[in-house]
């Protein structure tokens, strides 16, 4: 079932959540769990007609919404990024992943889910390119987190971020604006 449904999640973006915390537990699945996976489907039935629209006629321009919470997981302490990306008016990439590192602040998850994010959009821009679409205005990338953002635009080394892995400087180029 579960199965099934992360084939759901192609054109159903709204369910991803759920069947990724579902996914979690396909090892030693219990009662609580087929219970969610039935009311899953219970919503999915309920609301046929939400899922992705691609309209005729949208104007060419990324847009990147990000976010990430800060070890919400119980048992490793991980942290979940999230991000979505639009053309125009129509969604047409989102990810949600445990990040593989353990933050030491909100700051730090915010920033790699921003990292992620921003490949994600280098990514798309050059597959616009590739499909003669040129991308030239900036990308927006929207971030509630003001200490990542500051962390971004100025990216030296200081006390508050001495911990936080610093491998890749294109973000800070990206994120500015400036060519890398």
């Amino acid at each position: 079932m579960i199965g099934k449904l992360q084939y759901l999640t192609i054109t159903r973006p709204d369910l991803s959540y759920f069947v990724n915390k579902l996914s979690q537990f396909l090892a030693t699945p219990q009662i609580p769990h087929m219970q969610v996976a039935q009311r899953l489907l219970q919503y999915v039935k309920e609301c046929p007609g939400l899922g992705l629209l691609f309209p005729a006629s949208s104007e060419v321009k990324l847009k990147a919404y990000m976010d990430s919470d800060w070890a919400a997981c119980q048992d490793t302490r991980q942290s979940t990024t999230g991000f979505c990306v639009f053309l125009g008016h129509s969604l047409i990439s989102w990810k949600s992943k445990k990040q593989q590192t353990i933050s030491r602040s909100s700051a730090e998850a915010e920033y790699r889910a921003m990292e992620d994010a921003t490949y994600e959009v280098v990514w798309l821009i050059f597959v616009l390119k590739e499909l003669k679409q040129v991308h030239e205005e900036p990308v927006e990338l929207y971030c509630d987190n003001q200490a990542a953002l500051h962390i971004a635009v100025n990216p030296f080394f200081h006390e508050r971020t001495k911990h936080i892995i610093w491998n890749n400087q294109n973000l800070t180029c990206f994120i500015s604006g400036t060519n890398c």
